[in-house]
């Protein structure tokens, strides 16, 4: 077969393969850079960060554990997210799964700290952070305290 033809074929077969750039084309995304994951999942972390051109993926996951618990909370967030890390290790990422835990009374554990460093937010900036990240809690918590006589479905 001729170098042209074999060419020709190599690259028609490319634009049937679901690449980002075809899939815009096709009309069913938006964005030609989002990355498409491997397999679907049914895990929804609570915030993804992806860097492209580094190839990583930090997954934040939120717990608001009970205070005796927190460990463990923080244990079996890490520990829901193995096999997804691993099998993005083996498409070239480099992913990380950094559980936050935030207790009701407005603690902020050490992971917040970390994540916040993580990001490059330092300083007074990451101060004030925790800080809202604890008032934003105990306000949650006060609030629910408050309603907690009220009825949540009301039937008309």
């Amino acid at each position: 077969m001729a170098p042209l033809r074999i060419s020709f074929l190599i690259r028609s077969f490319y634009d049937l393969l679901p690449s980002n750039a075809n899939l815009v084309r096709w009309g069913k995304k938006d964005d030609p850079t989002c990355p498409t994951l491997p397999r679907k999942t049914a895990l929804r972390p609570n915030i993804v960060i992806h860097s492209a051109s580094t190839q990583q993926i930090i997954m934040v996951e939120l717990t608001v554990p009970y205070k005796s618990r927190i460990e463990e909370a923080h244990a079996f967030k890490e520990g829901k997210y193995l096999d997804l890390r691993k099998e993005l290790k083996t498409y070239g990422y480099e992913a990380k799964v950094m559980p936050v835990e935030i207790g009701a009374r407005g603690f902020v554990g050490s992971p917040a700290y970390g994540l916040l460093s993580k990001l490059s937010i330092g300083g007074s900036k990451r101060t004030k952070a925790l800080r809202l990240l604890a008032e934003t809690a105990e306000n949650s918590c006060r609030w629910i305290w408050s309603r907690r006589n009220e009825r949540l479905l009301h039937k008309d």
